[in-house]
């Protein structure tokens, strides 16, 4: 027996507090752990966000594009020409209206469907600088006969006959307070 005492008295174990900071350190790894799920479940929202506001301003675009040619609230002035002088836009975020109503022209059907689109229901809202403008704009070479735009072309195409108008698109969304900002630049005609 007094063999076996000896033994024993030079046995290595656990203390009390290796076993306390080995659960310290293991506490801030988790700790650490559980910050980079936090930051990765954000990350991914925010880009769930700006993949939403792609795919609506490609929405825009393309019913811009298919319509172009379409009646607006203004007798014998086509959609593009319309939107020259009336821009669309929801400067704050707003609840989508439920209430269906039809109008008799595409410019106000339009303007209807992109203001439920773009309502708080479909993309998420973060303040005040959320904002969504649609802006056309005209280019056309003045120097031809009944040309009068605003953003003029004046190179001189030496009798080629390239002097028509064309319609650019701008749709700009403003995300995350005014911190993100998407543009899409398009062609109408």
């Amino acid at each position: 027996m007094i063999g076996l005492d000896k033994i024993k008295k030079f046995e290595k174990g656990m203390t009390l507090l290796e076993a306390l900071v080995s659960t310290a350190i293991i506490g801030i790894g988790f700790v650490a752990v559980f910050q980079m799920v936090n930051y990765s479940v954000q990350s991914i929202d925010v880009s769930g966000e700006r993949t939403k506001a792609n795919y609506l301003v490609s929405m825009v675009a393309e019913d811009l594009i298919s319509e172009r040619d379409s009646d607006s609230p203004k007798t014998d002035v086509k959609f593009k020409d319309y939107l020259l002088s009336n821009s669309w836009s929801m400067s704050n975020c707003s609840n989508r209206n439920s209430s269906l109503s039809n109008f008799n022209n595409a410019a106000q059907n339009k303007f209807e469907k992109w203001d439920k689109r773009f309502s708080k229901e479909r993309l998420r809202c973060k303040g005040n600088k959320d904002s969504k403008i649609l802006k056309i704009y005209e280019i056309c070479n003045n120097n031809a006969a009944s040309n009068n735009c605003k953003y003029s072309n004046t190179k001189n195409y030496s009798g080629t006959g390239i002097y028509e108008k064309w319609y650019l698109g701008k749709m700009e969304v403003n995300l995350n307070d005014g911190k993100k900002k998407k543009y899409l630049y398009f062609q109408i005609n």
